[in-house]
């Protein structure tokens, strides 16, 4: 398939969502002439192509920029890191993954594009991060990268995100930075007050470029574990769509995904006080509050290792129900699952696992607890 440049620019602006309307119609154009067209397009979404273009032809370049960046900007132990300010989602990470996907382009063409039935892959750290400015950042495992958007500093070293404290932060009204985790995706994030947040699969986390004098506010959806910073004067509050949960320094759990009718908080340290509009809870540790739709809030004891150990590299599950377990399975692996008949569903298991297993150990070992069988074609999973 040949391409011309024009079209090969707005693919790659269509890829990073930096397309403009008049644009838009021109490559509508060219989706329309043929259905080849579309077929390609709509493989170059996804994860696999990306990754190819990215490490086939820009590891050596991405390593030798990486390792030349992190001189000048992580020094050796005990030196002090030097910030400098670089617009790297224009200046270095934008044009390395153009690069990479105009040359991926020319040299494999439609035959090598991945197709829709992939191997299942174990997930791994990587995250976009959205700046203030609205440019975009692909974070992964292996990313070392400081920028400087003009209001605050980001450093990537390996799988964490930490976000620099300026000597004289300038606090800007609905001025945020956004990080969100792909499926099978997971990532560490360092705030400017020191609080840790592990982010788990199709989460994001929205912040604000500097905290406020009065409390430290940051948006979730998705699943974290946050480890706060303690703080006498500012108190941490995790906004959601269901309720707010407000520390002055603690380590809790929150998972508040869209699919899900309930918000679950569950306390590890310290103490927390969730709200919603209906309703105030404080809870203690080995606690956890839940949150309904109704915003009516219920306060439980649990086995809490149950419901963080995900942050640790294990997944717990506790008579939990097939089609639950499938689910939460689906957003680290990134599978398709069917289901032969829907009392399978309600097959109930008991497991401890770790997530970093290749998923079909974890087949093999419910296959050996329940009369149930995995069917494993590309992407897909049945089972009957």
């Amino acid at each position: 398939m040949m391409i011309n440049r024009e079209i090969e620019n707005l693919i790659v602006k269509a890829l990073f969502k930096e397309i403009t309307d008049d644009e838009q119609r021109q490559l509508d154009e060219w989706l329309n002439v043929s259905e080849s067209n579309r077929i390609f397009f709509e493989r170059l979404h996804s994860e696999g192509y990306l990754k190819g273009a990215i490490g086939d032809r820009n590891r050596e370049l991405r390593e030798e920029s990486w390792k030349r960046l992190e001189r000048r900007t992580v020094g050796e132990k005990g030196r002090k890191i030097r910030l400098f300010v670089l617009r790297v989602a224009a200046m270095l990470a934008l044009p390395l993954l153009v690069g990479g996907i105009m040359w991926y382009m020319s040299e494999h063409g439609m035959a090598d594009l991945p197709l829709a039935n992939q191997e299942i892959k174990v997930g791994g750290s990587k995250a976009v991060v959205t700046l203030s400015t609205g440019e975009q950042l692909s974070l992964f495992g292996d990313t070392t990268v400081c920028v400087n958007d003009g209001l605050a500093t980001l450093v990537n070293t390996k799988d964490t995100l930490n976000f620099m404290k300026g000597d004289h932060p300038v606090v800007v009204d609905n001025s945020y930075n956004v990080i969100q985790i792909p499926r099978g995706g997971e990532y560490i994030v360092r705030l400017e007050d020191g609080t840790t947040v592990y982010l788990n699969s199709e989460s994001e986390l929205r912040i604000p470029v500097h905290f406020g004098k009065d409390e430290r506010l940051v948006w979730l959806t998705g699943e974290a574990y946050f480890s706060v910073k303690h703080e006498k004067d500012r108190k941490f509050v995790v906004r959601t769509n269901k309720a707010d949960i407000a520390v002055l320094g603690t380590e809790f759990g929150v998972r508040v995904y869209s699919g899900e009718d309930e918000l679950l908080t569950t306390l590890v340290k310290g103490s927390v006080e969730v709200k919603s509009d209906h309703d105030i809870h404080r809870i203690v540790p080995g606690e956890q509050a839940t949150v309904d739709n109704m915003g009516k809030i219920e306060v439980r004891e649990v086995n809490v290792d149950e419901f963080v150990a995900w942050k640790s590299g294990r997944v717990v599950f506790v008579n939990a129900r097939l089609e639950d377990i499938m689910d939460e399975l689906q957003r680290w692996y990134d599978f398709n699952v069917f289901y032969s008949s829907p009392e399978l569903k309600e097959l109930r298991f008991t497991m401890d696992i770790m997530k970093y297993k290749e998923v079909s150990e974890i087949f093999e070992l419910m296959e050996k607890i329940k009369k149930v069988s995995f069917s494993v074609n590309g992407n897909n999973v049945i089972l009957k």
